[in-house]
C-alpha cells in the first residue's frame, strides 16, 4: 500500500512543480502534434526548449514549429537552434511567452536501476484525436546500469510521448529525454549524451563543466 502511495505522490508532485515546463510541439502547416518538448531555461518572456530530432524533422534547422502550454488554445512559434539526428536531440527556442513557465534541471550524476521515475507527457489518444491539453504523469523504474547507449525504464509509453522529460522522483531532476518503445520497454536519451550534444554546439568548451552551466551558455547565445 505504501507503494501505491508514494507513486501517487511522486507524480502529484511532479504534475504541481512542473506542468508549465513542458509543450506540446505540432507543425505550423495543419498544425500535426508531433511531440512533447521541455524547458531548461527561461528568462522573462523567453525559453529554451529540448526535444527529439525525429519530433522536429519536419523542418531544418532555423524553422518553426508551434508550441503549446498547458491548457492553452493559442501557439508560441518555436525556433528550431539545432538537431542532432544521430543522438535524437534538438533544442528549440521561443519568445514573447506569457505563460507561467518552469524551467528543469538535468541530474547531472550517474543514475541506477531499480531508481523511480516519472514520465510528463502530452499524449495523443490515436491518430484521429486530438492531444490532451494537459500534460499526464507516468510513472516506473529505471530498467538498466548507465554503461548502456540509452536509458530503459517501465514507465508506459503513449502515442506522441518522444521528446518529454524522464524525472527522477523525489528529487524532481531530468535523467532522459523520452525518445519511444521498445517492446516493454521505453527508452530514452540518457543525460550524458544531451551534455555532449551541448558541448559539440558550444564548440571547445570544458566538458568538465556541469550541464546547468552550459544550458545557460546556449541560452544566453539566443538572447
Amino acid at each position: 500500500m505504501s507503494d501505491v502511495v508514494d507513486e501517487a505522490r511522486w507524480r502529484e508532485q511532479v504534475f504541481r512543480e512542473h506542468e508549465f515546463s513542458v509543450v506540446r510541439l505540432h507543425s505550423v502547416a495543419g498544425n500535426d502534434f508531433g511531440g512533447n518538448g521541455f524547458i531548461v531555461y527561461h528568462s522573462k518572456t523567453r525559453c529554451l526548449i529540448v526535444s527529439c530530432q525525429h519530433v522536429v524533422k519536419i523542418v531544418e534547422d532555423g524553422g518553426t514549429m508551434h508550441a503549446y502550454f498547458s491548457n492553452s488554445v493559442a501557439p508560441y512559434n518555436a525556433r528550431v537552434l539545432y538537431t542532432d539526428e544521430h543522438r535524437d536531440l534538438a533544442l528549440l527556442w521561443a519568445e514573447e511567452v506569457v505563460e507561467p513557465m518552469t524551467s528543469l534541471r538535468f541530474f547531472d550524476s550517474p543514475y541506477s536501476s531499480g531508481w523511480n521515475v516519472v514520465a510528463l507527457s502530452f499524449i495523443s489518444l490515436g491518430a484521429s484525436s486530438n492531444p490532451i491539453l494537459e500534460p499526464g504523469t507516468f510513472s516506473g523504474d529505471i530498467t538498466n546500469e548507465p554503461d548502456e547507449p540509452h536509458l530503459h525504464c517501465s514507465c508506459s509509453s503513449k502515442e506522441a510521448t518522444s521528446g518529454s522529460p524522464i524525472i527522477l522522483a523525489n528529487v524532481n531532476e531530468v535523467v532522459g529525454v523520452l525518445g519511444g518503445a521498445s517492446r516493454a520497454s521505453v527508452y530514452a536519451v540518457p543525460v550524458r549524451t544531451i551534455k555532449e550534444f551541448l558541448g559539440e554546439r558550444l564548440g571547445g568548451v570544458n566538458m568538465d563543466m556541469p550541464i546547468a552551466g552550459m544550458v545557460r551558455l546556449v541560452a544566453l547565445q539566443q538572447a
